[in-house]
């Protein structure tokens, strides 16, 4: 994989971007989070197997997520805010000069499927919001980029990645779930985890958890800390470990995050616990996954990104969005109860 890195000082001249490229070329760009990142993955195999040299410009950021994917030829690498948004177009209008075809994809999901704070759409009523935006995250990825379905997310770690992965596996019981506490914005995060989890220890001895999360689910961790069955990796692990060993476990649980993206299409049992996003825009055509969403919640799916609680319907009581608080323990538990079940209750017994 050549790296390209862009000039800090002369962004977005043309010399920057080297020679026009071999053959057919595609230059995907795409910058973002985590999620993001491995929605992109998606698309990348069919144009590789297509025969077209594939670029992919991105962020540092991103380009931690997507380092090792045997589908790019080259990553055009530049800075978080590098080149401002208002530039971005002459950015790109120059970039694409230098490819046979040019995907934009940024903002393909936030902004065209999840309404974003400063923009029009916002304001929508949610009847429209829903009617414009109730389409599937990695359909609209492939019908923008004209790449064929189905689609194909994968996280590629490195070898010492499964290896430190393995480790953690083998130091865990017969029956690992990771469980996500929590996604990026302030609506993806479940109150009631500690019901399931105590619930779960109690019935099923050889089912151990592992936690993953930002530093601050640290403090959801805490109760845990003395209990050997629970694996406490919330700001311990880079977002890196916690993909490598989400391919490894026997469940994954959490919010619409990136984790979950990660093993959309993987065979491993999954729980989702929607929060702004339909069951049809992520989850739906998972595979082995089940869908929970909220109960008499008028404002479910709102279709939005929340990053502040004054856009956002707080639950009073768990101090959640209503969302998160209006999915009951008891659904939780008995989805999870239901999966293990079915891959074989004796290996949790």
């Amino acid at each position: 994989m050549q790296i390209t890195r862009l000039n800090t000082d002369k962004h977005w001249k043309e010399q920057d971007f080297g020679s026009p490229r071999p053959g057919k070329s595609v230059c995907i760009v795409r910058y973002g989070g985590f999620g993001d990142m491995i929605q992109t993955s998606s698309i990348l195999p069919y144009f590789k197997d297509q025969g077209w040299f594939v670029t992919l410009n991105t962020t540092e950021r991103g380009f931690g997520i997507i380092k090792n994917d045997p589908h790019i030829d080259e990553v055009f690498l530049q800075g978080n805010n590098q080149v401002a948004n208002a530039e971005l177009s002459s950015y790109w209008e120059k970039l694409s000069k230098h490819f046979t075809k040019f995907v934009q994809l940024s903002e393909s999901i936030e902004g065209k499927l999840l309404a974003l704070p400063d923009r029009p759409q916002y304001r929508w009523s949610k009847k429209l919001r829903h009617q414009r935006m109730n389409k599937d995250y990695f359909k609209q990825m492939h019908d923008l980029s004209g790449a064929a379905l189905p689609p194909r997310p994968k996280f590629y770690p490195t070898e010492m990645e499964k290896i430190q992965a393995k480790q953690v596996r083998d130091q865990a019981g017969c029956f690992l779930i990771m469980w996500v506490l929590s996604g990026s914005s302030v609506h993806k995060a479940w109150p009631y985890v500690d019901n399931v989890v105590a619930a779960l220890l109690l019935n099923y001895p050889g089912v151990w958890i592992v936690f993953v999360g930002e530093e601050l689910c640290q403090l959801l961790e805490e109760p845990w800390k003395n209990e050997k069955r629970v694996i406490r990796k919330s700001g311990r692990w880079d977002i890196r470990n916690t993909l490598t060993l989400s391919q490894q476990v026997d469940m994954v649980i959490g919010p619409e995050t990136g984790v979950l993206n990660c093993v959309a299409y993987e065979d491993i049992p999954k729980i989702i616990l929607l929060s702004h996003s339909s069951a049809k825009n992520f989850g739906a055509k998972f595979v082995n996954t089940t869908t929970i969403k909220p109960k008499g919640v008028s404002c479910y799916p709102c279709h939005k990104l929340h990053y502040r609680w004054r856009t956002c319907n707080r639950d009073e009581k768990t101090g959640a969005a209503m969302c998160q608080a209006n999915i009951r323990p008891d659904r939780v538990y008995q989805a999870i109860v239901e999966k293990i079940e079915k891959i074989g209750k004796r290996k949790a017994a």
